[in-house]
């Protein structure tokens, strides 16, 4: 089979295996931003964000045009979603044959034929290992820049790799290039620069894997008319970057401004992502190779098997072609240390430039052990990556993404019961731009102090039902009433918690439909780790100035509990707390180092008062009137005496959290929960992460209320532990529940540093809850 025969037949599958997942919603908020680029283009208003991509706009707009009258009802954003979409797919197909070109040319020098005229089977293969990459797959059909820019890249790379074939293939019976050769190199170097220049203006980072190669392209020819071919290249460079870079300045309105927005592009990048760069920790080193060179594959069996021939096949160079792995290191390496250095690696598609290079090797692995095992093994490859990869694109057409999603069910409710307001985490306020909102009004979304602006509108203007969508990594809705945000509604996306897709955002919403609260806090709570270092951020706390919770006036009896910690050290003098209403002393207690738990009542009459709102503040001082004692409120709620509230008491430690766990507590061997204002039997659900993660066998974990048994159970893997605890059992151990484990171990014995703590069981959730109410 000739080489185009076999290059059509596997683009042509390509096409057919994801023609029916075009993407009809924007699901990344890169895909957003690309999309409002195409209504109005303004890079400052982040239309699309910094550095701009215009040349992926003006194709974006091109493809738009003509795919418009597809659109039908999918939504407002389906437009701008299905031509970018098949803007991927058709780079994809134009992808299958400048990597043939690329891959193929190494072996046509050593060959000394031109890479068409005959099947280059290693080539073949491994632009098929490429194209059937699971994140290459999936990329083929999202709305995103990153195909097109490899895309675009490829062909650069295919006109310089086609130059070093001509300038390095003998002629006339000895090693100097003929006239003719020589100058159809040079003309290949000025073009592959004109589209190297032109690739940076579709994705910057194209410009690390096409310029170094043009330099190891244009030091191969030195001694060979090497200065003309610099100039032209300097020049045609020049030219492809002024094409796109002048309309781009133009439209931004001039250079000042428009470095001005790229310069706060960069802050943001840099303060909000884990670069090496900044944090050279040798965990973040291992995390960053994993997500570069394992995530892409979707599966770590694969990924090992494509990596240790990859291995292979780069010693394999090493020892017998150094030319070539001279332009293997020229595609590969510069961009490879800007990736790890310089960009959050936790974005597993920032890792595509590195799938061909990665590819190829391990074809070439495969070769260097046997030539006859390169079809059987890249066929192995290709059919279970796919095997892998088809599934993806099944998930992700079958509904669309979260924000589009619950914008369509916002939209539907609000049109018979509209809330007083919206609000939400500022990651949902760029994708709803993009879509048709109609409620009313849209609450400010600063970034991390989203939970102010909702306090200020429930505080200063209405008393009406709010609806906040949610990031569910984020834990500041716990300074609101918990009982006025139980009516969440989930919204989740399958392809979202696959490698291939890391850190998309928004990758989920929960839709919190809030009633009015009973009590909200302000600033200098610090209710979870997110909010403790919002307080620190702010610098507020109890230990700095009287911290304040608005409580709805009511003037029935009422009960708080409050749980935090004196931050001191073991032997230091206890702090004094004072809980005051409008200013008036309720009550005082000293907390000695360490954690306390502690119930006040607020007799009938307390709350009431002029507003809708009494002003509850919490303030400590070092009880022997020395120095302040830093210390922090960690637990908090606020019910009438019939309202079920519960929580941690003795034998817990403090809370942790990473945006891939979320929010955890470890127990010690003993941990007890303290309960208020039970009614009825409740019900007690765990989620525990397997002991067996840190033991070598099960841990017997018991119940107790009391001296009375409520439930025992072999903890293996990670699982809900449910148990129900009746009501003359919580009455008579006086509201207190006790967890016991039979394991334990301290950090610090197993060479977790300075981790002095025992911990027994790690608990992600505790839900308690009348039994039948869920």
């Amino acid at each position: 089979m000739s080489p185009r025969r076999a290059l059509v037949a596997l683009a042509v599958a390509v096409g057919l295996a994801h023609l029916p997942f075009i993407a009809t919603s924007l699901e990344d908020i890169d895909s957003v931003n690309f999309a409002l680029g195409l209504r109005d283009f303004d890079v400052a208003d982040h239309r699309p964000h910094p550095p701009g991509y215009p040349v992926y706009i003006a194709l974006g707009k091109a493809v738009a045009a003509v795919t418009a009258p597809l659109a039908g009802d999918d939504g407002r954003s389906a437009i701008e979603a299905r031509a970018l979409s098949i803007l991927s797919l058709l780079a994809a197909l134009a992808s299958t044959f400048l990597l043939y070109r690329v891959f193929a040319a190494p072996r046509a020098v050593r060959a000394e034929s031109p890479p068409w005229h005959t099947l280059d089977t290693p080539a073949l293969a491994a632009t098929a290992l490429t194209l059937t990459c699971p994140m290459v797959w999936a990329l083929t059909i999202r709305p995103m820049s990153d195909l097109p820019g490899l895309a675009l890249a490829l062909a650069a790379q295919a006109c310089l790799l086609t130059a070093w074939w001509w300038q390095t293939t003998p002629g006339d019976g000895d090693s100097r290039m003929s006239p003719e050769t020589l100058a159809a190199s040079g003309r290949m170097i000025v073009l592959g620069a004109l589209i190297a220049g032109l690739a940076v203006g579709l994705r910057t980072q194209t410009l690390w894997y096409t310029v170094p190669l043009l330099g190891v392209v244009l030091v191969d020819r030195i001694g060979r008319g090497v200065a003309g071919a610099i100039i032209g290249a300097t020049m045609t460079f020049a030219i492809g970057a002024l094409a796109w870079a002048v309309p781009l300045l133009i439209a931004s309105g001039g250079l000042g401004p428009y470095l001005a927005a790229l310069g706060t592009q960069a802050g943001e990048d840099f303060a909000s992502g884990e670069m090496l760069y900044t944090n050279p920790a040798p965990r973040l080193v291992a995390m960053a190779l994993v997500h570069t060179f394992v995530d892409p594959w979707d599966s770590v069996p694969l990924a090992s098997v494509v990596l240790a021939l990859a291995a292979a096949g780069a010693l394999g160079l090493v020892v017998r072609e150094r030319r070539t792995l001279a332009v293997v290191a020229g595609t590969s390496l510069p961009y490879l240390v800007f990736h790890l250095l310089f960009q959050d690696t936790a974005f597993t598609r920032y890792a595509t430039p590195l799938v061909p290079v990665v590819s190829y090797l391990a074809v070439r692995g495969a070769g260097f052990v046997s030539a006859r095992a390169v079809a059987p093994v890249a066929a192995v490859l290709t059919l279970w990556a796919v095997a892998l990869s088809a599934p993806t694109l099944v998930e992700y057409a079958a509904q669309p993404a979260p924000a589009v999603r619950v914008v369509a069910a916002m939209n539907a409710e609000a049109a018979a019961a509209p809330p007083a307001a919206l609000a939400m985490h500022q990651t949902f306020q760029r994708p709803l731009q993009a879509e048709r909102v109609d409620v009313t009004p849209v609450l400010p979304s600063p970034p991390r102090r989203e939970w102010l602006e909702l306090a200020a509108f429930w505080r200063d203007h209405q008393a009406g039902p709010v609806w906040f969508l949610a990031d569910p990594r984020r834990t500041d809705l716990a300074l609101f009433d918990p009982q006025s945000r139980r009516d969440v509604l989930p919204i989740r996306w399958a392809p979202a918690s696959r490698r291939i897709f890391g850190d998309m955002r928004p990758a989920a919403v929960d839709w919190v439909r809030m009633v009015p609260p009973r009590w909200f806090a302000e600033e200098g709570w610090s209710l979870t780790p997110e909010t403790a270092g919002m307080a620190r951020l702010m610098g507020r706390g109890p230990h700095l100035g009287p911290i304040v919770a608005r409580v709805r006036r009511d003037p029935q009896a009422q009960r708080a509990i409050i749980g935090g910690r004196n931050l001191a050290g073991a032997g230091d003098p206890p702090a004094r707390f004072t809980l005051a209403i409008d200013g008036r002393p309720i009550e005082a207690w000293d907390a000695a180092p360490g954690f306390f738990l502690r119930t006040v009542d607020l007799p009938a009459g307390t709350l009431t008062g002029a507003g809708r709102f009494a002003s509850l503040t919490l303030q400590s001082a070092a009880a022997s009137g020395g120095a302040s004692i830093p210390t922090a409120i960690e637990q908090f709620d606020l019910q009438p005496y019939d309202t079920l509230m519960w929580g941690l008491d003795e034998g817990w430690h403090e809370a942790e959290y990473t945006p891939r766990l979320g929010i955890w507590h470890w127990t010690s061997e003993r941990a007890t929960l303290r309960l208020l204002g039970a009614t009825t039997a409740v019900r007690v659900d765990f989620e525990i992460e397997s002991p067996l993660t840190y033991f070598d066998g099960p841990s017997q974990v018991k119940a107790l209320a009391g001296g009375r048994e409520l439930a025992t159970s072999a903890i293996g893997a990670g699982a809900h532990w449910a148990f129900d605890v009746p009501l003359d059992a919580l009455e008579a151990s006086g509201g207190t529940i006790t967890i016991e484990t039979a394991q334990t171990f301290v950090p610090a014995e197993r060479g977790g540093g300075s981790d002095r703590r025992r911990l027994g069981l790690r608990i992600f959730d505790i839900s308690i809850n009348p039994v039948g109410l869920r």
